[in-house]
């Protein structure tokens, strides 16, 4: 099953002087039946955050996609593509770990890169993931940029936002 949960474009100086929930409420680009992306300063403290504790946790991510059990499904990373100036992230929805390399498929279209596109094959060293995920008995594991990015939504983008998603998040 594919996870479509959002797409983050990390901006240089266009949104240097925005806070996080400026970018989740004001700069996320709506397409339709893609998730929406959410533009985001790469200084930003919070999303620097779930980034670390994404990469902290990564040991607890392999041994569960080593041997899911049955009520875990939906395994995915998130890595940055880099195109001249622009980057992307995109989730990658996995097959297989084995040499310290994930193999998967882009799992959403790009908003201004042209090098990769949805359903791709991409090959991703552990130590480029930005981020990981499952869910586990209909609720998300992980996803700590989701999870950023929701925090900072208003109440009422927040249920919109909630609404999209084929998981529940738990706090």
């Amino acid at each position: 099953m594919r996870v479509r949960t959002m797409t983050l474009v990390v901006l240089g100086t266009a949104l240097s002087a925005g806070a996080l929930v400026r970018a989740a409420d004001e700069n996320a680009v709506h397409r339709a039946g893609q998730p929406d992306v959410f533009l985001v300063p790469p200084e930003d403290a919070r999303m620097g955050d779930a980034v670390a504790r994404a990469r902290g946790s990564i040991e607890e991510f392999i041994a569960v996609f080593g041997k899911p059990a049955e009520r875990q499904r939906s395994f995915a990373i998130k890595v940055s593509v880099i195109e001249g100036t622009q980057v992307e992230e995109f989730w990658v929805d996995l097959e297989t770990f084995a040499n310290g390399q994930f193999t998967g498929h882009i799992a959403n279209e790009p908003l201004n890169l042209h090098s990769v596109r949805l359903g791709d094959r991409i090959v991703v060293d552990r130590e480029r993931i930005r981020d990981w995920m499952y869910v586990d008995r209909g609720r998300l594991v992980g996803g700590y940029t989701i999870r950023a990015l929701r925090s900072a939504l208003s109440e009422d983008a927040r249920k919109a936002f909630d609404a999209t998603l084929p998981f529940e998040i738990t706090d």
